[in-house]
């Protein structure tokens, strides 16, 4: 995988159902086909970039990945199993310009979704705040969008679950919790054991720690990558991204 992976996770992931997989997925929202026939994989411990502009087709299929929506047509599959509300165990889900209550501080939200969780780990809310910079006295009202984007992060990510679903997470945000962010997901997929899907049209962020990239256009896959292959041919994520879209 870019330059977090390693040899010994990818093998000890063979042989095992994707973490996800989508398979001739269909959706039609106000009368309008927004996915259509969208098939692909994301191999369990990888991290895979779902780029494609905006009004793609990206958030739509993240909401049927996390249970929100049904597909149309088509199956979506999660460690072998059909996505949907009886799943969400296995998903951590940040969603796309999701609030926070503004009148609690960062450390009553934590206290009241850590009660809302059985997988949450008060280790992990421990060391990711710190690393993430969130100052848990402070007023969620009075946070910029960065600093609220980082507590967003670290309550997706104080969950075990070994899927995380991230759908824009650079939207809006300043360059230091661009980078805050993008380091505490190096250090999640440092031992394999977790499986990332991220959903941006913001690719410089993280093209360094793609897998694989899956460009989604007009509702449909426009082309599926392994980033090392793109690599070898002398490309990058970016001029793949600007070949298929431009």
């Amino acid at each position: 995988m870019g330059n977090i992976g390693n040899v010994e996770n990818r093998a000890a992931s063979a042989g095992k159902a994707p973490a996800i997989s989508c398979r001739e997925v269909g959706m039609t929202l106000k009368k309008k086909k927004v996915l259509a026939n969208v098939t692909f994989e994301v191999e369990a411990g990888s991290l895979t970039g779902l780029l494609g502009p905006n009004g793609a087709g990206k958030s739509t299929l993240m909401r049927i990945l996390t249970g929100l929506v049904p597909p149309e047509t088509g199956r979506a599959d999660l460690f072998g199993a059909p996505a949907g509300p009886e799943r969400l165990g296995v998903l951590s889900f940040l969603p796309d310009r999701g609030q926070l209550p503004p009148y609690l501080t960062a450390g009553e939200w934590l206290q009241f979704a850590a009660s809302l969780y059985p997988d949450w780990s008060k280790t992990a809310e421990r060391d990711l705040a710190e690393e993430l910079g969130v100052d848990r006295a402070q007023r969620i009202g009075a946070m910029s969008r960065g600093e609220e984007a980082r507590l967003q992060l670290l309550t997706c990510l104080s969950r075990q679950a070994p899927l995380i679903v991230l759908d824009e997470p650079f939207t809006g945000v300043d360059l230091v919790s661009r980078e805050r962010i993008a380091s505490a997901v190096v250090g999640e997929m440092a031992d394999g054991e977790r499986t990332f899907l991220i959903a941006t049209h913001d690719i410089r962020e993280m093209e360094q720690l793609f897998d694989r990239i899956v460009l989604v256009g007009k509702g449909t896959i426009q082309g599926s990558y392994l980033v090392d292959d793109l690599r070898r041919s002398g490309r990058s994520v970016e001029s793949c991204y600007r070949e298929v879209f431009a």
